[in-house]
Order: structure tokens, then C-alpha cells, then sequence
């Protein structure tokens, strides 16, 4: 009768525990203080962020004290750090396709062309100088046309226009990105100035130049420009007093009429 009564437990529900069972809460294990792991790695970054937090306000406090004691000291290193940070003298100097101080000129694939800069970099702000051929055909011809622009964060690169004075207004003529690659200076046309071409030109940085070198090389660029405008000036000159519309403006000590003074 008791046997009738027995219940038969099957095999596969008396196996012992596996050892991965036992751990299962192994992942939400305290340590000593009661701190799970997670909440100490988000204890040891807000101990991170902190110790950040302290260092900055020293650094910043260290810097007024150095403006209260001496302005002077306090604006060189301020020139300095924003120096570094924008690369400035990586932007000073005169760049055209060509230096002969660099010997292996020929694998930085400089371009065939006319283009030449000369800036000068203050903080994040460029200024300086364009010449090229195709900016010497604006009226009137010039060695070259003046450069503004601004530097990105970091120094690697850079936007700039070419524009001029005209009649008290500002004129824009092109606008270009400026990139470095090393010593080579790559300007590339923007999508409004597609009269420039659209392939980009690179430029070499000649070391140790200055804006006021560059402008010296840019020199008689528009020459030939130059001479074919002041010949148009003349000739229209010439044809409108043959006209009558103009007179020839008397040469000093001689009468308006041309012809010498009366004898007495």
C-alpha cells in the first residue's frame, strides 16, 4: 500500500545546481561600502570631472592674477595661446607654385598657374593679398587684390574673399577655402566663384616670408594689363581732343592758346 502511494521524482530534477547558477547574482555583487560596480565607475568619473572642474578654475584664477599684476605678461601669453590655436604662422608669407630652396619640390604636385598669396594672420582674422592673371583683366588692372577672411578653429583651414574699394563700397570679386597639407597651401574655388575654374590650386609657403615680401614679388604681375589700359586712356584722349570735346591742358609758363607771348 505504501509503495502504491510513493511519488517517482524524475532524474533530470535531482541534478545539482550548476555553478553558474550560484553566481547569478554575481553581476549585482556589493563591495564592501555597499557600492555596486556601476555606481563606483560613476563615482570615479564625477571624481574625474571634478578634479577637471578644479584644475580650470586654477588655471583661470592663476591667469587674473597675472592680468591684476601685470597686463602686459597677461596679454603675451593670452597672444600666444590664441597663436597656437589658430596656427598663425603657418598663415604669414607669401605662396606661389614655386621655391627653389625646397628639394623635393616635385612631389608636392604644386600647380601650373599664376596665383600667388601674401597674408598675414592676427588671431583668427586674415588679410593680404591675391594676384592672378585673371584678376588683372578687372578693371582697373592691378598687381594684385586684396584679401580678407577668417580661420577656422584649430588653424588647418580657412575662408577668404578677394574684393576692392570701388566708389567707397566694398566689392567682392571671388571667394575661396584655403587648406594646409604640410607646407603646401591648397585653395580651392567656392561654388559662387566657379568663374575661377573648379579644380583646386596648390600653393607653396615660402618659408621665413613676410605679407611685406610677398607684396614685393607680386610686383609688375599686371604689367602688360597695366600698359594696354594707359594706352586705351591715351588714345581715347587723343581722339576726344581731336574732337574738340577736350583741350590739352597747357604747359606751365606758356599761354592756354599754345602760342608764345606778344614781343614788345
Amino acid at each position: 500500500m505504501f509503495n502504491q502511494h510513493r511519488r517517482s521524482i524524475p532524474r533530470k530534477q535531482l541534478r545539482k545546481p550548476s555553478y553558474t547558477s550560484l553566481n547569478t547574482g554575481a553581476s549585482s555583487a556589493r563591495w564592501k561600502f555597499g557600492l555596486s560596480e556601476s555606481a563606483l565607475t560613476k563615482l570615479k568619473l564625477l571624481l574625474g570631472v571634478f578634479i577637471a572642474i578644479v584644475a580650470l578654475a586654477s588655471a583661470i584664477l592663476s591667469l587674473l592674477k597675472i592680468y591684476a599684476s601685470d597686463e602686459d605678461t597677461f596679454k603675451r601669453y593670452a597672444d600666444r595661446a590664441v597663436a597656437w590655436h589658430y596656427k598663425t604662422d603657418m598663415w604669414n608669407g607669401y605662396f606661389s607654385n614655386w621655391f627653389e630652396g625646397i628639394v623635393n619640390i616635385a612631389e608636392l604636385n604644386l600647380s601650373d598657374t599664376s596665383m600667388t598669396l601674401t597674408l598675414q594672420a592676427s588671431g583668427n582674422v586674415i588679410d593680404g593679398a591675391m594676384s592672378e592673371k585673371r584678376l588683372c583683366g578687372i578693371f582697373p588692372p592691378q598687381d594684385f587684390k586684396l584679401v580678407r577672411g577668417t580661420i577656422s578653429h584649430f588653424g588647418n583651414s580657412a575662408d577668404i574673399q578677394i574684393f576692392e574699394i570701388v566708389q567707397g563700397y566694398t566689392k567682392v570679386y571671388a571667394e575661396f577655402s584655403l587648406h594646409h597639407d604640410g607646407l603646401v597651401l591648397e585653395v580651392a574655388p567656392k561654388r559662387n566663384s566657379r568663374w575661377f575654374g573648379r579644380d583646386t590650386v596648390r600653393l607653396i609657403h615660402h618659408p621665413q616670408s613676410t605679407i611685406d615680401t610677398g607684396f614685393e614679388a607680386m610686383k609688375g604681375n599686371c604689367k602688360e594689363e597695366e600698359g594696354r589700359y594707359k594706352k586705351l586712356l591715351k588714345d581715347s584722349f587723343e581722339e576726344l581732343v581731336k574732337k574738340g570735346a577736350l583741350h590739352r591742358r597747357p604747359i606751365s609758363g606758356q599761354p592756354a592758346g599754345g602760342a608764345s607771348a606778344p614781343k614788345k
